[in-house]
């Protein structure tokens, strides 16, 4: 095993049915690999001591298989490993994916191990962020190997359905991670969102909660209900917050993942749109021309403080 230097690029955190990676997942997947520890303890709440929480790399060397980074951590003395999917909406075959990233990572886990080591266990867990409403989610599902009649073999994968949780039983959990699913509750409204943000900021050091905000912001956009609950939470937040970490640094994220001309265009119009400050066709046009990079970069700077289309789109000095 060894330890990464960034947050994972192989599969999206948040699937739908084959839709590319979106800001759900570019703001999941920084936020929990920003913050381990979080996620340990929201996935261990019940563990006095968890140390070591770490995400690293595995890979079946024999069968030369690369898989998506775990999050390993000691809990209460005990090494292990805890792989989560998070999920926009249950389907066919999460169960089989989930069964062949548990069961590759443990080959994983044991090819690394040293002579006399124990390779850590690991536990699959799947967050899903919508779905069914009416009926409630078991909390744990099963991938059956042995035949009928037989003692149980396979995995059990546990469930979160955040979107069936009310802000309460979120609020209730032992880690403050639990709150970025706030806007997906099933109880969240304008009217309370508000005290749930000031109550996170009061909890929370104020870089965890800056993270945890753009999550929230970004997850009640995304949500399918439109609640229109986005307004409401930034309501609550500075500018600087809201313009910088939302628009800017996603910005920034998906020009890496997706070409970084591309991305920062996309950020540019954006930052303008949350400003109500309207593209003309020409200056669209020449945005979309724009290859130079240091140049886009100067007009996102730009664009986080423009009240004028005008204003933005010079050549740097």
């Amino acid at each position: 095993m060894r330890r990464p230097t960034s947050p994972p690029a192989a599969a999206p955190l948040i699937e739908g049915d084959g839709a590319e990676p979106n800001e759900v997942d570019l703001v999941l997947r920084h936020v929990t690999h920003r913050f381990p520890d979080e996620l340990a303890r929201a996935l261990l709440p019940g563990a006095a001591s968890l140390t070591g929480c770490a995400w690293y790399d595995t890979q079946v060397t024999a069968r030369e298989r690369r898989m998506d980074k775990s999050l390993y951590v000691i809990a209460d003395g005990v090494p292990r490993v805890e792989h989560v999917e998070w999920q926009l909406r249950w389907t066919r075959r999460l169960l089989l994916r989930m069964f062949e990233h548990n069961a590759l990572s443990t080959l994983a886990f044991h090819d690394a191990a040293r002579r006399g080591e124990r390779a850590p266990r690991v536990r699959s867990t799947v967050v899903l962020l919508s779905g069914r409403r009416a009926t409630p989610w078991p909390e744990v599902k099963v991938f059956r190997t042995a035949p009928a009649g037989e003692r149980f073999s396979g995995l059990r994968v546990r469930i979160e359905a955040v979107y069936q949780r009310t802000l309460a039983e979120l609020s209730e959990r032992a880690s403050p991670l639990w709150m970025m699913f706030a806007p997906l509750a099933v109880d969240a409204s304008r009217d309370n969102l508000p005290r749930v943000v000031r109550a996170l900021k009061k909890r929370t050091p104020s870089a965890r909660f800056n993270e945890l905000a753009v999550a929230m912001m970004v997850l009640a956009e995304a949500d399918g209900r439109e609640r229109g609950l986005r307004e409401a939470i930034t309501a609550q937040l500075p500018e600087e917050l809201v313009m910088q970490s939302w628009v800017y640094t996603q910005g920034l994220n998906k020009g890496i993942e997706q070409g970084l001309e591309k991305g920062l265009r996309m950020a540019i119009a954006q930052t303008l749109t949350a400003r109500g400050v309207r593209l003309s066709d020409a200056r669209r046009a020449r945005l979309d021309a724009e290859a130079r990079i240091e140049v886009l970069q100067a007009w996102l700077t730009r664009a986080a403080n423009a009240e004028h289309a005008a204003e933005v789109f010079t050549d740097p000095r």
